[in-house]
């Protein structure tokens, strides 16, 4: 795949819109990344300001690491994926303008997830009835939004220019977009590029191999032939180019690049019963590779093309949203020391297949495997969800949810070198095809009242999740993340019986939230490190890493999350808000141990300015020492963030112009991620201060 024309075209682009003249607009609006409540139980907090303010890199995972019980399973600044309510990989489902983000970043923590949060506009957290309208996951939705979501909400002639500088370590970003809408016509073309050098920890050394490229580069054309109905294009390019800080001598870098193309047709029928409705085509292709000292050791490649059917209806009290979709992919990986330029198949001599598995079964009890660790593996899925909201009362809502799955997995091993296939001696039918139906249900209730009121949510949810691909056929080394990973081709259907529970309080310049849940897992998947009967690591005989084995065990996650909010301006007539907000969380099996990499508890205290013209916060966070731990796993010290953000803005004619600084880890204090497995090689980073500038025209 030739990568250097769309990078190339990215940075022309920024160049581009970054030297346009100021244009007038028909109405300015500010651009912001939010998370918006909705009236039902759909989403963990209410609104915030922009997610950005708060983040601590650009990951995705950093930009909802604020929200009620959600961490980043991050190491230092490219990798960054959320962890909702102790659920973490396949258990969230993470949307780009409605259409499934196809990466491999659940398959591993040193992948990154293939989107760009500061791109965006809009990022939601979808739980209960709301969240199986696209999946069914424990950990729930993660919606984004962009400017290709809905061409024609901004009407007028728009553009920004916003960049940032950071020194020591050197980092520089620019994002910026042009965007045009008429009665008839939409286009959009938009282009951020970033840059990082490798980081600082907070004891000051410089940790190798953490540096970041970013680009990407979007292109949208909408076109509404009558007032009822529009027609959509548009493609977005996505690249990320970044060092693995492992253990490894070698330098070990992933090279990941994302190519989208989305076409939708909208219509809004003047029927009684249908509010709307839109169908969808997406084709996403994801490749990446992994090197070591600029070999290509490893080759990963996913294809995906997907078609949806949206309904919004009415029918008496009740409304709602119907989706049936259709997707088909195939995920291809390549594993051989310097030669996965390319996806190859194996060369067949005719010899026994599985030969050398065999021989590690004999020497060592484990069918250890040196070449491609995981068939091609075909996924054909078919998903039916429904979506039902009804009014109680004027102030009560219920809401129903239903989401069907149909999967079929076709694995073939031909990609696999003829000693390394998994032997028919072990298990015959270990390359099955395999097809399964899952059903998952949701109810929720919910009162909303408007001012100063007692508001509650909840939801009670019977899910169910198929094993992914690697957590069945992984049988390999991961360079990555220098560990060697089993998975098991029979593991069972994943099902959780959950209960989510938010209750807000306002009262004059007060508001205060409690948020809880309860999950129960029947044949929970997770990956647990292996360990001899003295306790001593099992290690692979080829890189000798650390073993770990994908298993599965009846699991309890809970846990709450208290924030409290007072607004000072009626006091002291200075628009202050002082807020706390504490998060803790249990994760065990069945039989009482600590499921591996739990979220330690922590705890943060802040104050936030908010004028027409300046904004200003200041958050102490304290992540506290990681205590409960899975058998064998090791502690991880606790630490204080102090984090400053200062903002001023101008309006000048049809003008917006910001300049603001940010601050991180102002205390510059050694800090490590429990949730991370490279937290002893990548600790998280020192002392950040972040310059930057917006200008919207």
């Amino acid at each position: 795949m030739h990568r250097m024309a769309p990078r190339l075209l990215a940075r022309l682009l920024l160049w581009a819109l970054a030297c346009l003249p100021p244009l007038a607009a028909a109405q300015t609006e500010l651009d912001r990344i939010v998370v918006e409540q909705a009236e039902e139980p759909d989403t963990t907090s209410e609104s915030t300001e922009d997610l950005g303010q708060g983040a601590a890199n650009a990951t995705l995972g950093a930009y909802l690491d604020d929200m009620p019980n959600v961490d980043s399973a991050s190491y230092g600044e490219a990798v960054g994926r959320p962890v909702v309510r102790g659920m973490s990989g396949y258990r969230i489902k993470i949307l780009q303008n409605d259409h499934d983000v196809s990466d491999l970043s659940a398959m591993s923590q040193d992948h990154a997830v293939a989107v760009a949060p500061q791109a965006s506009e809009r990022i939601e957290l979808l739980k209960g009835p709301a969240s199986l309208l696209y999946a069914a996951q424990a950990g729930g939705v993660v919606r984004i939004s962009d400017a290709l979501d809905s061409l024609f909400r901004h009407s007028g002639l728009h553009s920004s220019v916003s960049g940032d500088l950071r020194a020591g370590p050197a980092s520089q970003g620019l994002h910026s977009h042009l965007h045009y809408a008429n009665e008839r016509w939409a286009a959009h073309l938009g282009g951020l590029q970033r840059e990082s050098d490798p980081y600082e920890s907070g004891d000051g050394a410089v940790i190798q191999d953490s540096d970041l490229s970013t680009q990407q580069a979007q292109l949208g054309l909408g076109y509404r032939p009558g007032a009822a109905s529009e027609w959509q294009l548009s493609t977005t390019w996505l690249a990320k180019d970044y060092g693995i800080p492992n253990s490894t001598p070698e330098e070990t870098r992933i090279d990941m690049e994302r190519r989208d193309v989305s076409g939708a047709f909208r219509y809004q029928p003047d029927w009684l019963w249908l509010d709307g409705l839109r169908v969808d085509l997406h084709y996403s292709d994801y490749l990446h590779d992994e090197t070591e000292s600029g070999r290509r050791d490893g080759l990963f490649g996913q294809e995906q093309l997907s078609s949806a059917l949206n309904l919004d209806w009415l029918s008496g009290v009740w409304s709602g949203q119907t989706r049936l979709s259709l997707s088909q992919g195939e995920l291809r990986v390549c594993h051989q020391h310097g030669a996965c330029d390319r996806f190859r198949t194996a060369v067949r001599t005719g010899g026994p297949l599985g030969e050398s598995v065999l021989q590690s079964v004999e020497e060592r009890g484990l069918p250890y495997s040196h070449g491609h660790p995981m068939p091609d593996t075909q996924d054909d899925t078919l998903q039916l969800s429904t979506v039902a909201r009804r009014p109680l009362s004027p102030t009560h809502t219920m809401s129903l949810g239903v989401h069907g799955q149909w999967r079929q997995l076709t694995p073939d091993p031909d990609n696999i070198q003829e000693q390394w296939v998994q032997p028919a001696a072990l298990d015959p039918d270990h390359y099955r095809r395999q097809d399964d139906q899952a059903l998952s249900l949701s109810l929720g209730l919910g009162r909303q009242v408007p001012g100063r009121a007692f508001s509650w949510n909840t939801s009670l949810s019977y899910l169910e999740r198929f094993p992914s691909v690697d957590e069945l056929y992984w049988n390999g080394f991961h360079h990555a993340t220098d560990t060697y990973i089993f998975g098991d081709v029979d593991l069972a259907k994943e099902a959780s019986l959950n209960l989510d529970l938010d209750l807000v309080f306002r009262r004059d310049a007060h508001r205060a939230q409690l948020s809880g849940f309860y999950y129960r897992f029947r044949d929970y998947i997770y990956q647990d490190q292996a360990f001899d009967e003295s306790g001593t690591p099992l290690i692979d005989p080829f890189h000798l890493s650390d073993v770990w084995f994908t298993r599965q065990s009846d699991a309890q996650f809970f846990g709450a999350s208290l924030r409290y909010e007072h607004q000072l301006q009626g006091r002291t007539r200075l628009p202050l808000t002082l807020w706390a907000q504490a998060d803790a969380l249990s994760a065990q099996r069945a039989n009482g141990d600590t499921l591996p990499r739990s979220a330690p508890a922590n705890a943060a205290l802040g104050v936030v300015y908010d004028s027409p013209l300046w904004q200003a916060s200041l958050t102490l966070k304290r992540v506290f020492e990681a205590r409960n731990l899975a058998p064998n796993e090791s502690a991880t010290d606790g630490y204080s963030w102090l984090s400053a953000y200062l903002q001023r803005g101008w309006v000048l004619d049809d003008q917006n112009v910001e300049l603001w600084l940010k601050g991180e880890n102002l205390l510059d204090a050694p800090a490590r991620n429990h949730l991370s497995v490279l937290k002893d090689n990548a600790p998280l980073p020192g002392r950040q201060v972040i310059a930057g500038a917006r200008w919207r025209f």
